[in-house]
């Protein structure tokens, strides 16, 4: 009930398409019991029972046309208010279709990271497709089905008790034992469906990710091991699968059993009847019996049917309620949050900020002043807590003690939309769409013209949309190019900027899709860029040529760059350090050589890493080689010596 509860909110938003669609079920059923009452009395006419005058035919040729005349009136009446019924109900299901998938979709937008670092893309996928399709399945052909059912039985049984009381009480008789096996098999349906559905879901995440991650597979030559494992998640889904159809598949030869013992047991009652001449029952009435009863069968063998539908529907509910119940960590709270911002400068700070998971801190009393405009550079080893930091001031979390302050403000009274809007964030591992290059870069840069979609609201008698592709402006994206170091290879493109890459951007190089996601941050000319570790593709030459393009934009913007190697440091303003979640230095590039800690030995050994590679490439030109060994010989004589 409590499934029903939470999705009547989308029912009473179609009420009206749903009453009128219910009541034509119950019109349609009402007229179509009136061919066999025709029948009745065309039989009853023949056999003499209606008029009893010798001298006189029991029925003429002028009655049995208006009988006819009324039965092919009857049918068309029942089936135009079918027509209605579908009309209403099934365009109905699929409207609320479109509804709970657009509040989902824009539910989830609104949630955060810790909901997406747990959840599966292919879960989320199989969610929105194969149990949404079972929800309408349920409020469409289930709903009418339901309503036919019970409008068949009340309208059929009135006419049954109306023409013989024991009869209809040996078809009551079989009911109890139909819904008591029903109910039973119900829950079973309900639990064996849920069980298929999370294996649906746990194949669909898996077949996702090897699509994703195909290089990774095909590179360790480990496809026989991947077709393995998915052939046994199939296995499984087939097994659950079967034990479904277990339970579902024998409900409508158990109710085709009980409906032909009930006419077996009325054809040899009603028999008797008719032989008995006080019963005052007649053929014609026994045959309108057993047609009326015979209506009865199809919603008999539905109830099966329809109860499978209704339980895989409640079922895949509660699934999709799971998803609307989700809600972020990090939120605006009225209250709290200050609508009034409409704009930041850049102006960055912490103050004693601590971050932790469980028992893990991954930040500690951290202290940190950034002015706007300023451009700094953080390293530091590998699970220092540099990308938390950043996270921090996009607010992807919240510290857990401490304050972090833009523009003197606490992050959490920002607006997270303002905030957003005025931060460009390149990760570790960019993310490019199954678009043009030029859409990719633009991807960032806001439609005012882009209307609201409502959430939560009937799509019946609202206008569609205006489709208004992306075009951003190509002035902004080549430029944004430029700075990027991307252009040049643009340029070399067949399509240009037109160029359709695959998913995720596979058609492209590591270097090319780091570069085209700091495009994409570039173009929005954010108040605050951070980079995260997003140069760790380029080759030295890019790198500096990006890193031009950097200091050209940081003009009174705050730019926060981590990264690894000197070389993308040395020219920030200035330099943090964190090791184990604590900031141990700051300053300078010579203020942190000079202080001789954590930077000053990377720098050492970088410094000695390029000079082993040049060496490595002077060695391997062999009479440059013999040069330098002929050159070097007599120092090693002095040495021996």
């Amino acid at each position: 009930m409590d499934s029903f509860r939470t999705l009547w909110p989308y029912l009473l938003m179609h009420r009206r398409q749903y009453i009128i669609g219910l009541l034509a079920v119950v019109v349609a059923n009402s007229v179509s019991l009136l061919p066999a009452y025709l029948i009745r009395l065309t039989i009853d006419g023949l056999t003499g029972q209606v008029d009893t005058d010798a001298a006189t035919a029991g029925l003429t040729l002028s009655q049995v046309g208006w009988y006819a005349l009324g039965m092919v009136a009857a049918a068309a009446t029942a089936g135009g208010f079918m027509l209605v019924m579908r009309r209403m109900i099934v365009i109905a299901s699929r409207q609320t279709e479109y509804e709970v998938r657009r509040d989902i979709f824009t539910h989830l937008q609104t949630l955060d990271k810790h909901y997406y670092d747990r959840a599966r893309t292919g879960d989320l996928m199989n969610r929105l497709t194969g149990d949404l399709s079972a929800v309408r399945e349920m409020l469409g052909f289930g709903v009418w089905q339901i309503v036919n059912i019970l409008s068949g039985f009340l309208t059929a049984f009135a006419v049954m008790f109306s023409l013989s009381w024991q009869l209809t009480l040996i078809v009551i008789a079989v009911l109890p034992i139909i819904v008591g096996v029903l109910s039973y098999l119900a829950r079973l349906i309900n639990a064996r469906h849920k069980l298929a559905q999370e294996q649906n879901s746990l194949i669909a995440a898996r077949a996702q990710e090897n699509f994703s991650g195909a290089r990774v597979v095909k590179g360790y030559a480990i496809e026989d091991r991947e077709i393995e494992d998915y052939r046994t998640m199939n296995l499984e889904l087939l097994r659950r699968n079967i034990a479904l159809t277990k339970v579902d598949g024998p409900l409508r030869s158990f109710t085709s059993l009980l409906l032909g013992l009930a006419f077996g047991l009325i054809l040899l009652y009603g028999g008797r009847m008719i032989l008995s001449d006080r019963s005052g029952f007649t053929p014609g009435m026994l045959v309108q019996f057993l047609l009326t009863l015979e209506r009865l069968t199809f919603p008999m063998l539905m109830v099966g049917w329809i109860t499978g539908v209704t339980q895989r529907g409640l079922a895949s509910w509660v699934r999709l309620r799971e998803m609307l119940d989700a809600r972020p960590q990090v939120f605006d709270i009225p209250g709290r949050t200050d609508y009034g911002i409409r704009r930041i400068r850049g102006d960055v700070s912490f103050n004693q900020v601590s971050v932790r998971y469980g028992q893990a801190t991954v930040l500690k009393d951290v202290t940190l002043e950034i002015p706007a405009g300023t451009f700094l550079g953080v390293t530091g080893p590998t699970g220092s807590g540099k990308t938390v930091l950043a996270q921090l001031i996009t607010r992807s979390m919240d510290a857990t003690s401490g304050v972090v302050r833009i523009d003197g403000q606490d992050v959490r009274v920002v607006p997270l939309k303002v905030l957003r809007e005025a931060i460009s964030v390149v990760p570790q591992e960019p993310f490019l769409f199954s678009d043009t290059i030029a859409n990719n870069i633009g991807f960032g840069v806001e439609d005012q013209e882009l209307p609201i979609v409502p959430a939560g609201v009937s799509v019946v008698g609202m206008p569609l949309p205006p489709h208004i592709p992306q075009n951003p402006d190509p002035e902004r994206v080549r430029d944004a190019a430029r700075l990027a170091g991307l252009l040049d290879d643009v340029e070399s493109f067949p399509d240009g900027f037109d160029t359709m890459l695959g998913e995720r951007g596979v058609t492209l190089s590591g270097g090319q899709r780091q570069r085209t996601a700091i495009a994409r941050a570039i173009v929005r000319q954010p108040q605050i860029l951070i980079l995260d570790d997003s140069l760790s593709a380029v080759d030295t030459e890019t790198e500096r040529r990006i890193l031009d393009g950097l200091r050209e934009i940081s003009q009174g913007r705050t730019v926060i760059l981590i990264a690894h190697r000197i070389s993308t440091l040395r020219h920030a303003d200035r330099i943090v350090v964190l090791e184990g979640g604590r900031l141990t230095e700051q300053g300078s590039h010579d203020e942190l050589l000079a202080l001789g800690g954590h930077y000053a030995e990377l720098e050492r050994l970088q410094r000695l890493a390029s000079d082993l590679d040049r060496d490595d490439e002077a060695v391997a030109d062999p009479e440059d080689a013999a040069d330098r060994l002929e050159h070097d010989l007599p120092r090693a004589s002095e040495v021996t010596r």
